[in-house]
């Protein structure tokens, strides 16, 4: 799984770049095998300002082209990562048990017809 970070209006330090890979990593690790590449996207909303204004959005790419957007705001920007990491998992595991079920019923749906073929 390939992770990337980028900025607006946000120092990236190292240390930064390294929590959200560790966390989106530790968040998602599970579905290693189904997530392509993560990209997260950091930004500072108000700038100086202050407030509850550090936006973090993760764009997780799944195989088969399909693609999760989660978006976070809080005024500290460790636990915006952290939140926005676990949105992810939630969103990720979501869309996995709906794809699951929907091949499930394709698959009821094609061994039905092929009874009713051999019925008739």
């Amino acid at each position: 799984m390939i992770v990337s970070t980028s900025s607006h209006n946000v120092q990236l330090h190292p240390g930064i770049h390294e929590f959200v890979e560790h966390a989106i990593q530790d968040a998602l690790k599970r579905f290693d095998n189904e997530v392509v590449s993560v990209d997260v996207f950091l930004k500072d909303v108000n700038g100086p300002k202050g407030g509850r204004d550090k936006q973090v959005i993760v764009r997780t790419h799944l195989r088969q082209r399909r693609q999760l957007i989660t978006e976070t705001v809080h005024d500290n920007l460790r636990a915006a990562i952290r939140i926005g990491a676990r949105r992810a998992k939630r969103a990720v595991r979501r869309s996995l048990r709906k794809a699951r079920r929907i091949e499930k019923v394709r698959m009821q749906n094609r061994l039905h017809g092929l009874a009713a073929g051999i019925d008739a």
